[in-house]
């Protein structure tokens, strides 16, 4: 479908002619200027169609990419989710290790505080009858004078 040109042939013609150009020849120049000008416009139709087409098609790009975007979505969260877990499980070993660690080294410290004061308490048992030996050595000495 095309949209019609407001063009005179006649006219054009008779410029033709009277530029010079013979009658016949004018004629078959301005036939082949009206074709050309009938294919090469466009019908305002056309134009409506082209743009619903157009607009039909983005539409379509805009949904296959939104459904790319959704599954690459999706496929990024389930990599975020596995490395997470990964990590939390890393976590996790590592934790109990450094607990176990942590725990041995409060046993041989609790080891060592005892051994230590088991040295002590022997030490201030010693000392306290010692004291209580020179006290009493003391009190005989004291009632012995006069």
């Amino acid at each position: 479908m095309t949209m019609p040109i407001k063009f005179d042939t006649l006219q054009y013609t008779q410029s033709l002619i009277d530029a010079g150009i013979p009658p016949v020849q004018a004629e078959a120049q301005a036939q082949a200027l009206t074709q050309a000008m009938d294919e090469a416009t466009v019908a305002p139709s056309e134009l409506v169609l082209l743009r619903t087409d157009m607009i039909a098609r983005i539409e379509m790009l805009r949904i296959e990419m939104n459904e790319k975007f959704d599954a690459l979505r999706a496929e990024m969260n389930a990599k975020l989710e596995a490395l997470e877990e990964r990590f939390n499980a890393k976590l996790e070993a590592l934790e109990e290790r450094f607990n176990a660690k942590l725990e041995a080294l409060e046993q041989r410290l609790r080891a060592y505080i005892d051994r230590k004061l088991t040295t002590v308490y022997w030490m201030v048992g010693i000392s306290l009858a010692l004291h209580a030996v020179t006290i009493g050595m003391l009190v005989r000495v004291i009632d012995r004078l006069p």
